[in-house]
């Protein structure tokens, strides 16, 4: 596959564009990247609309002169905080005594009998397996004889305002996205294993200014929430707690390893412009395990009040750039939470790291959207643009 994708992540902190393309053994090859930091979104409101328009044209441009690519389509990941979850359910009549894509697609249009939350545009839908005569089937049953088939369906749904923002952005560039995708589910199809998916499982995103607890089960998001605590809230707390500049906090943030018996060790820090701070590890450990503490809680709080019921059997994966890059933490949040957690970033040929995990999860979902195995994915958009309506017609042909 010769053929160029291209796709925009939207952090909290900076904007990522990649242009891809997979090669003759299914490996992803980027021919272009631009990151592009900006002053980001705090509950759901960017801090400045102008500012975040234009790091969307500079990633852009950043990625097509790497890539000596002209983009023509791009597709946009939508964050947690601009997206909205409906599930319901949905049954029809089987027309041909075996079931085929338009009964799929009669039962996808059946649970969409819902009022839409004001403001918001569906983006895509997804079956959270099916019954078929009654009997449930996780995967696709395309050609099983049937007289009804039913399913519960997760519909996923875009902010307007949002969508309204990154299409004025991108209309610089000559473009308007032809696909958005809610990243909590892309990030949770390509961080946790499909085999560990079937009976549900927990998606944990500490990104630069909140926390994304996410539960799927199978292809399907089930429940997604927003914690407004982030990597930003640990440098913030070295700021106060050592009354230095945030520069100085950044660095000692990154530094830091969990669970080390520092004893009565100083470390000595260099200051940006000259000098140097001399701090007691003990207080660097005191504030960042005392806020590491409170995320967990919070994390556990929001997981009980979504109504699952975790164990130490559930897959729960951590991702993000907020807290996972540093040594230790998925050890210390196990301890303090009780559960088994992982931290998985499929091996990327660059930028393979958790923080860059959203982008890429955005990408795989992208070059991979035309797999059967995703069709209920893209039921959403089916029909209201031109690479939808070529996915559809390859489905139904």
């Amino acid at each position: 596959m010769n053929q160029y994708s291209a796709i925009i992540d939207i952090g909290s902190s900076k904007i990522l564009c990649l242009i891809c393309s997979v090669d003759q053994k299914g490996s992803l090859i980027v021919h272009g990247a631009g990151i592009k930091e900006y002053d980001g979104y705090r509950h759901g409101v960017f801090e400045s609309e102008q500012t975040f328009a234009n790091a969307i044209v500079d990633a852009l441009d950043m990625a097509e002169r790497e890539a000596k690519h002209r983009v023509r389509e791009i597709s946009v990941g939508v964050p947690a905080p601009f997206l909205r979850l409906q599930l319901q359910d949905g049954s029809v009549e089987v027309q041909n005594k075996r079931i085929d894509y338009s009964d799929i697609e009669a039962l996808m249009n059946a649970s969409m009998a819902f009022e839409r939350p004001q403001g918001y545009e569906l983006m895509h839908s997804t079956p959270v397996g099916f019954m078929v005569d009654g009997v449930y089937r996780p995967d696709m049953p395309i050609g099983l004889p049937a007289q009804t088939l039913s399913a519960r369906v997760s519909h996923v749904m875009v902010e307007g305002r949002f969508k309204a923002l990154v299409s004025d952005a991108l209309s610089r560039m000559g473009l308007d996205a032809d696909m958005y995708i809610g990243v909590p589910l892309s990030e949770a199809l390509f961080v946790i294993p499909e085999e560990e998916r079937i009976h549900g499982a927990v998606l944990l995103d500490v990104g630069g200014t909140h926390t994304d607890v996410c539960y799927v089960q199978g292809n399907a998001l089930i429940a997604c929430e927003t914690i407004d605590v982030g990597g930003v809230h640990f440098v913030n707390d070295l700021c106060y707690g050592l009354s230095t500049q945030r520069a100085v906090a950044e660095g000692v943030k990154r530094r830091y390893v969990y669970s080390l018996d520092y004893q009565d060790s100083v470390d000595v820090i260099r200051i940006p412009g000259g000098g140097t701070l001399r701090v007691e590890h003990a207080a660097i450990q005191y504030i960042i395990e005392a806020r590491t503490r409170e995320l967990a809680e919070l994390i556990m709080r929001t997981i009980f009040d979504m109504g699952v019921q975790i164990t130490t059997d559930t897959p729960v994966y951590l991702t993000g750039g907020g807290i996972s890059l540093m040594r230790g933490s998925c050890e210390f949040l196990e301890n303090v939470m009780g559960i088994p957690i992982q931290v998985r970033m499929p091996w990327m040929p660059r930028l393979s790291s958790p923080n860059y995990a959203s982008g890429f999860s955005v990408m795989d979902f992208v070059i991979h959207a035309a797999e059967d195995k995703n069709a209920g994915l893209l039921q959403g958009l089916a029909g209201k643009n031109k690479f939808m309506r070529k996915i559809r017609d390859f489905f139904i042909k």
